[in-house]
């Protein structure tokens, strides 16, 4: 890949909240995209996530349900989702919160996650497929359905599925109002 191929994707990804429901996610495609994205770094390599692929079509619809519960209406173009990906946050490993902590007073785990879920995203778009990140949900009755232990906690829901909405263009802030070089 050469680098205005990737430059292209950046583009190209955008939150896509309308799914073609006839249209069916194969489980290669997810699994490829997975396993690629689990190639991420984090912090002392100590990869504080799990991910639960939800490609039954029945599940899903479940999964968007009781990701919505109490969500006051928000997200219902989940129940269009074939596929959800729920991006579980594992406890910092004990070097990482150990440096991370006593040293900086930071907690990686929330970066790390951050790292995942772009690698899990530009893979979805370079596949064909359109995603949507979902941060409001209610991770508590998600983890009850799919039997997700107690001591762990759903925070995205990534939806996938092949989109129906049109390419936006991005509107965002211009570059020199964010980067400042050698000093502020």
């Amino acid at each position: 890949m050469n680098a205005q191929d990737l430059y292209t994707l950046f583009r190209q990804r955008q939150s896509d909240r309308r799914y073609d429901t006839q249209r069916p996610v194969d489980h290669e495609t997810i699994q490829r995209v997975v396993e690629n994205a689990l190639l991420a770094p984090s912090a002392t390599n100590q990869q504080p996530w799990q991910i639960v692929v939800v490609n039954d079509s029945k599940l899903s619809q479940q999964v968007a349900k009781a990701a919505r519960t109490g969500m006051m209406g928000q997200n219902k173009f989940l129940e269009e989702a074939p596929v959800h990906l729920l991006i579980i946050g594992d406890r910092p490993s004990f070097l990482a919160s150990t440096m991370g902590k006593t040293f900086r007073n930071i907690d990686y785990v929330p970066y790390d996650l951050g790292i995942l879920i772009g690698h899990l995203v530009l893979a979805l778009e370079a596949e064909g497929l359109g995603s949507c990140i979902v941060g409001w949900l209610n991770g508590r009755e998600v983890a009850k359905l799919l039997g997700i232990p107690k001591n762990k906690k759903v925070l995205f829901d990534i939806s996938v599925g092949y989109s129906l909405d049109k390419k936006r263009s991005k509107k965002r802030k211009e570059a020199s109002v964010c980067i400042h070089y050698n000093k502020w």
